[in-house]
């Protein structure tokens, strides 16, 4: 198999996830507390354990403490931009991919996406930028991808999607017959400011479980960011044959 395109990810790949989420729990609580005084953060923790328990990880958060979560939701989009933390190296490993890949943007992202992409220099990088919140399809829905290839004239077989979640992201890919690898992001974000320091911790606790519970796969690439990818895209195209979906390269 020959890479010739990219569809790439946002959340985890070129920008943190963690930032608007951590701004959604501070949002709920205040609201929350605000609505109910004699609420104390022990219970909202507690709430908050539960809620990431059944919450399916990197979807909008529809609601905790209803109709308080939509409330939150909706100042954190307007202040999307500004809590946008590029992961160490992401922009950078994506011009240098470009320069040698046709790139798309293919994310589960709100509108406020379209942006940020351009305020942290992803500008002329991409030829698409795909958004579930404007197409219609998310992910792990197949068409979302799909939407994109079609538009762009691309062959799946010749194309490697590049996400963060096996079910999101290498499942639908290895469906519609492109290739896929998972990026391991570190934790080098930071909590925006006024954050209360106990979500924070219970927020890194719950992190740290869901983390130790991702099943890996031998049917993607796995790599531990978007630089590493590049370096490894550049040594398999000095070769004559593409060894995946069969062997997993963990840098």
């Amino acid at each position: 198999m020959t890479v010739r395109t990219l569809a790439v990810d946002v959340g985890g790949i070129i920008y943190y996830d963690e930032p608007f989420d951590l701004a959604w729990l501070q949002g709920v609580w205040e609201l929350a507390r605000a609505d109910d005084p004699t609420l104390t953060m022990e219970a909202f923790l507690q709430a908050m354990r539960d809620f990431y328990q059944d919450r399916t990880p990197g979807s909008p958060p529809p609601s905790l403490f209803p109709p308080n979560g939509t409330k939150s939701w909706q100042s954190v989009r307007k202040r999307w931009t500004s809590l946008v933390q590029p992961i160490p190296g992401a922009v950078d490993a994506l011009s240098h991919l470009a320069g040698e890949y046709d790139v798309c943007i293919v994310a589960n992202q709100p509108p406020e996406c379209l942006a940020a992409l351009p305020a942290i220099g992803i500008e002329h990088q991409v030829q698409l930028v795909a958004l579930d919140s404007l197409v219609g399809y998310s992910k792990p829905d197949p068409r979302l991808f799909k939407w994109a290839l079609e538009r762009l004239s691309w062959k799946p077989d010749h194309t490697m999607v590049v996400g963060d979640r096996t079910d999101h992201d290498s499942a639908p890919a290895l469906a519609l017959g492109c290739s896929a690898a998972i990026v391991n992001v570190d934790s080098g974000w930071n909590a925006p400011a006024g954050v209360d320091p106990e979500i924070v911790t219970a927020y890194r606790e719950l992190k740290a479980h869901r983390g130790q519970t991702t099943e890996g796969s031998t049917s993607h690439w796995t790599v531990i960011s978007l630089t590493d990818l590049a370096d490894v895209l550049r040594t398999v195209g000095r070769e004559q044959s593409c060894p995946w979906p069969s062997q997993v390269v963990r840098l």
